[in-house]
């Protein structure tokens, strides 16, 4: 079942500007999408029981901090800034700018 409701919290222009309730509305996305696959993939009831493991914890995290290394050591071989492109100084002269506002 699909519940919309965090995507409609990103159609508030308020809450894009502010980074923190931002991640938080991510940070539910996030979760909530560990709660579906959790609910979809763990149907393995014994009988009456429902039965958790301790890997049911383990593995998306372990899989997150895979993720999380390749990327951080992709960060660290490319340059964030595109330091050859011919409007690199009017970019950063339009940043400086409008940090005033």
């Amino acid at each position: 079942m699909f519940c919309p409701f965090p995507f409609l919290f990103l159609l508030s222009r308020s809450l894009k500007r502010h980074a923190g309730k931002l991640v938080i509305v991510a940070v539910l996305i996030l979760v909530m999408r560990l709660v579906d696959l959790f609910w979809m993939i763990e149907p393995n009831f014994t009988g009456k029981e429902f039965h958790f493991s301790w890997m049911d914890l383990v593995a998306p995290i372990a899989m997150g901090g895979l993720w999380l290394g390749v990327f951080a050591r992709a960060l660290t071989e490319r340059a964030l800034i595109p330091i050859n492109d011919p409007l690199y100084e009017t970019v950063l002269e339009q940043k400086h700018a409008h940090a005033g506002h």
